[in-house]
């Protein structure tokens, strides 16, 4: 089990420090750098039944792992987007496989993947205290103390599925 490091700086210059806001056009929030379209506009069955977990809830939480730099403050690399977990301790082959499914649904415009509005009334406990998380850390933190690696601090940020209202 290893993450891909994509390098993808955002480079938005906004202080990290208050609540982690990202702003649009900073680069973070709407680049899916090595997703390209694999369907052919039909829905699958895993698809439709997101789908339908989705229209029953109209908003589901999401979150990313990001890691910045203690270091320099406008490093900011997108390590597993998005992440939504069906339990805590998912693992990384099948919430990589959800990625892509959301990625694909985002892109033939039934949701939407904002980052930008986490859910208010949500703990998103299950992220936080979840397997993936704890590994990530982990990941982060064995990968921070070598030399010339400037990404040294895990952060989960949150966000919410939407449906589009066709």
């Amino acid at each position: 089990m290893h993450h891909e490091h994509d390098g993808h700086r955002c480079g938005c210059g906004h202080d990290h420090d208050h609540g982690h806001h990202h702003h649009e056009g900073c680069g973070c929030a709407h680049e899916h750098p090595h997703h390209h379209g694999r369907h052919d506009g039909a829905l699958t069955p895993a698809m439709e039944d997101f789908l339908h977990l989705l229209s029953h809830h109209k908003y589901l939480p999401m979150a990313r792992f990001l890691v910045e730099s203690s270091k320099e403050e406008d490093f900011c690399s997108v390590a597993l987007a998005p992440v939504f977990l069906r339990s805590p301790d998912e693992d990384l082959a099948s919430v990589k496989m959800t990625a892509s499914l959301l990625l694909d649904l985002e892109e033939m415009s039934y949701l939407t993947l904002d980052y930008d509005y986490p859910l208010d009334n949500y703990s998103y406990e299950e992220y936080k205290k979840s397997e993936l998380f704890a590994y990530f850390c982990r990941t982060v933190e064995e990968a921070g103390h070598r030399e010339g690696f400037l990404g040294d601090t895990p952060v989960l940020e949150l966000g919410s599925i939407a449906l589009v209202e066709k």
